[in-house]
């Protein structure tokens, strides 16, 4: 594992790419869309000329060649291999063909980073599938798309990843049971807000609303910025929230689709989300935790 070295597989606009680089890691990032690239490699002349950043203008498939590969004209970050996606919500699109590689060529070449960043629009396993566990990242994300979400997530164990977030792509906050803290706060100030509770409302005018604001915002900040729009966020040990094992996220997963699907979901979470795992053991649970089972959503009340 290079330990200065992130990939990030789906660049699109570089905003991704643009916080590695501040945080001052390498970075070797693929993007299919040649437009994309191309405006990429304009933005970063000058890490690319220093060679802390390398962009490959290919897709990652099942094998090498050429593949019809569908452009979104409307949400670049929806391109795809797989037209449906490119065209979802009826959004215009059309065909360009782009050369493939399989994703092991890719490490093979440039080595196994130490973040593995992956959002390419239904060919995210392909990723997963050709890593060694023998030799794996120490962190990696992946989108989770609920059509085989838990299929990513079982991969992701078989392949040897340890400790598992699910991250929400809005807000940065993880899915976890009991709510995170960050949740909680999250929750709390969406009710300052909106509440028309009389004290509650002065506080607002006499100044509160700007610290509102911030704490709505908290969870997006990094230093004094803000994560873009469509951006991954933050990753690894900067993430909120607790690492979970395989059993506890897999169940906690499952309890809020259920609830999203009775629409009895929060304010502070969809199921627009990451998975996000790490490579490493998990530490032992506290003393005040032993014997209690992680198997399963904890039961509250």
């Amino acid at each position: 594992m290079l330990p200065n070295l992130i990939y990030d597989i789906g660049m699109n606009n570089g905003d991704d790419t643009a916080y590695y680089l501040k945080r001052g890691f390498d970075v070797l990032a693929v993007e299919a869309n040649p437009k994309l690239a191309a405006t990429a490699a304009e933005r970063f002349v000058e890490e690319i000329k220093s060679g802390r950043l390398t962009i490959l203008n290919i897709g990652i498939a099942e094998e090498e060649g050429e593949f019809p590969f569908w452009i979104c004209e409307t949400h670049s970050e929806w391109s795809s291999f797989d037209k449906g996606i490119a065209s979802r919500d009826g959004c215009p699109h059309h065909e360009i063909r782009v050369p493939c590689r399989r994703f092991r060529t890719v490490w093979e070449e440039f080595g196994i980073p130490y973040y593995l960043k992956i959002d390419i629009e239904g060919n995210d396993i392909l990723c997963v599938q050709e890593l060694d566990p023998m030799n794996l990242p120490k962190f990696i994300s992946m989108e989770c798309i609920r059509a085989y979400a838990l299929k990513s997530l079982a991969l992701l164990h078989e392949r040897g990843f340890k400790g598992f977030k699910c991250i929400s792509q809005q807000l940065f906050l993880p899915l976890e049971l009991p709510p995170a803290i960050e949740q909680r706060r999250y929750e709390r100030a969406h009710w300052l807000a909106i509440t028309k509770n009389p004290l509650v409302r002065a506080f607002r005018f006499l100044g509160g609303r700007s610290w509102i604001h911030q704490e709505l915002n908290r969870s997006r900040t990094y230093d004094s910025g803000t994560f873009p729009s469509g951006s991954s966020g933050p990753f690894g040990d900067d993430l909120p929230g607790r690492w979970l094992n395989y059993d506890e996220m897999k169940a906690t997963y499952e309890y809020y689709c259920s609830l999203f699907d009775s629409k009895k979901h929060s304010v502070s979470w969809d199921l627009w989300c990451d998975f996000h795992a790490c490579s490493l053991s998990l530490a032992p649970l506290p003393a005040f935790c032993e014997g209690r089972s992680t198997a399963g959503p904890v039961q509250r009340g």
